[in-house]
């Protein structure tokens, strides 16, 4: 988002801001794009459990020689630039946040644009913190915004978000990736988990069908939807109204990212898995990729990774000007831009 800008004024007065009260913004804003950037990185790679922390220092606040903040991606290699940035989704949802929640909106819209109960509640602490802040120091209001645009934060309802944290905070409806085990059980018969990453989530069927799709799938890897319980450290715990069982023999990827950047590409890319005694792998042989790890967060990192690295040497180039593989991984890759 070209220009945004963020900034403590006086309301009236000689135009001094207290530097206690600006530092404190500073890292408000800076917490609250972390959080919000760290969710987008992990929704597109689909991780379950960590993310790779270089993966996210391009959400890092910097000061200008005028002493303002300076919003932008520290990765800057021109190879990757101009095909998307995903800090400029991070600082438009920011703006959206901020603009909603300071004007009093509740948890509710916030659960129609964060998938992931976890981030969502950080995000929402965030927020409060701003406007608890804010509040400390009165007289002095905080703007926000592109410049020539920006708007001023007003005041969260603090009682209705933290209302909405209560009662539905540690679940949200979606899907997640996993691989289906069995469990035995001395009083319930075998039953069915679905272990994503380290987590193991119970599963309570919305029907028999999707129950019985489940058990003839034990030992693969699935996408299953439902309402999903986390605990408050982050682990997902159940999966409730499990239905949508569906096995996972392909992936696609709208979103290539790695630590030398972001490629936002019109045509998805697809990755072929591949789980056997613990090892996934994500293959695209068009590309000769092929990622073999112990976890789906180390597979589907590298594959990004060897992704963008291919797209540094090939993409956006002549394929007449190659030759042999050189040239069908170019011509591949710019397919995916056409």
């Amino acid at each position: 988002m070209e220009g945004f800008s963020v900034s403590v004024v006086p309301d009236s007065g000689d135009g001094k801001v207290p530097v206690g009260l600006a530092g404190q913004i500073m890292i408000d804003i800076q917490q609250i794009l972390g959080d919000i950037g760290e969710y987008l990185v992990a929704k597109e790679l689909r991780i379950q459990n960590t993310l790779h922390p270089d993966l996210l220092d391009r959400f890092v606040l910097y000061l200008d020689g005028d002493g303002g903040m300076t919003f932008g991606a520290s990765v800057t290699d021109s190879k990757v630039k101009g095909h998307g940035n995903i800090v400029d989704d991070a600082i438009e949802l920011m703006d959206a946040v901020l603009t909603a929640l300071g004007s009093g909106t509740g948890g509710y819209w916030m659960e129609d644009r964060f998938t992931d109960p976890i981030y969502r509640n950080n995000v929402i602490a965030d927020v409060l913190a701003i406007s608890e802040h804010m509040a400390m120091s009165p007289g002095y209001s905080l703007m926000f915004g592109p410049r020539g645009a920006m708007k001023r934060f007003g005041r969260a309802d603090a009682d209705k978000l933290r209302s909405f944290v209560k009662d539905r905070g540690l679940t949200a409806n979606g899907a997640t990736l996993g691989v289906l085990v069995k469990v035995p059980s001395k009083s319930k018969g075998d039953m069915i988990y679905l272990q994503c990453g380290k987590d193991r989530a119970r599963l309570s069927f919305y029907d028999r069908a999707s129950e019985n799709r489940a058990r003839g799938l034990v030992g693969s890897p699935v996408l299953i939807g439902g309402r999903m319980a986390f605990s408050k450290a982050g682990e997902l715990l159940e999966i409730r109204d499990a239905a949508g069982v569906t096995p996972v023999s392909s992936i696609r990827f709208r979103r290539m990212i790695s630590c030398d950047g972001d490629i936002l590409l019109k045509n998805p890319v697809q990755a072929d898995v591949v789980y056997s005694s613990g090892i996934w792998t994500l293959r695209n042989d068009d590309l000769g990729i092929s990622s073999t790890k112990d976890s789906w967060d180390a597979a589907v990192q590298t594959f990004h990774d060897y992704f963008v690295f291919l797209w540094t040497q090939y993409g956006g180039k002549d394929p007449a000007g190659e030759s042999g593989e050189e040239a069908e991984v170019s011509a591949y890759l710019n397919s995916l831009m056409e």
